[in-house]
């Protein structure tokens, strides 16, 4: 369930629930509206991803990862935002987020497996859609960067972005077909089904909304799926979504 054991002399003497975070990370975007929508108290530990915060050798010990979110619950460590959704279930149940039904439920989860697959594509689109006009790595950061984080996996893409050649575009490219193959799963599915998660609003649809809100603020073409931009109006409408994504300020 992404447990890790930290080295971290920070995070031990946490008590309560603790959520380092960026703003506009749509992972942790997720976890703080599931926080919001449970109604739970939670501190905030605001990371500077622009700014490589999340490189730093303290922040890699706390997640081996190098990324956002990480959920601290009384000096446990979770890692993935996904995890941390079926972490914050289990151990606060009330109000519930999960259905009771079998066949719901496994259907839910298939949906929240899915957010978790199309997780580079969101990363490649939101970078090439939203973040380029704004957000550009010349060779000295990207130089840094290499140096610095863990993962030889965000390095390459981080490489690939800050190039913007051939490699990137294949990235964006493949990012582009999966969203389509995605959201075509994802229309169907909310027409048997008002909600990802079945009946009610439940797990999949905050893993879900976040990666709807992207590719709102990205401009993707999301028309011809009535069904899915209503789903994502309705989610979008909640107060929790206001609170914890919409309007939240770190």
């Amino acid at each position: 369930m992404g447990l890790y054991d930290s080295p971290s002399p920070e995070v031990k003497p946490l008590r309560g629930l603790h959520l380092y975070h960026f703003v506009l990370s749509n992972c942790s975007q997720r976890v703080r509206l599931a926080l919001e929508e449970k109604g739970l108290p939670w501190t905030s530990h605001h990371m500077n991803l622009p700014a490589n915060e999340h490189a730093t050798p303290e922040y890699q010990a706390i997640n081996p990862n190098g990324v956002v979110p990480t959920l601290v619950h009384d000096g446990q460590v979770v890692i993935d935002s996904n995890d941390i959704l079926a972490y914050l279930e289990e151990h606060f149940p009330k109000p519930p987020l999960r259905p009771h039904d079998a066949g719901e439920r496994a259907a839910m989860q298939e949906r929240i497996a899915e957010a978790s697959a199309i997780q580079s594509a969101i990363k490649a689109l939101s970078h090439e859609l939203l973040f380029r006009p704004f957000r550009r790595i010349g060779p000295d950061e990207l130089a840094v960067f290499e140096r610095n984080h863990r993962d030889r996996e965000l390095v390459a893409f981080m490489r690939d972005y800050s190039e913007e050649g051939p490699a990137w575009q294949e990235r964006v490219e493949t990012a582009r077909g999966e969203m389509e193959a995605a959201l075509d799963r994802l229309e169907s599915a909310l027409g048997e089904s008002p909600w990802l998660s079945g009946a009610a609003f439940g797990l999949a649809d905050v893993s879900w909304v976040v990666n709807a809100h992207r590719l709102s603020q990205a401009q993707y073409p999301l028309e011809a799926r009535p069904g899915f931009r209503a789903w994502y109006e309705k989610a979008a409408a909640r107060p929790a979504f206001e609170r914890a994504v919409a309007a939240y300020r770190p």
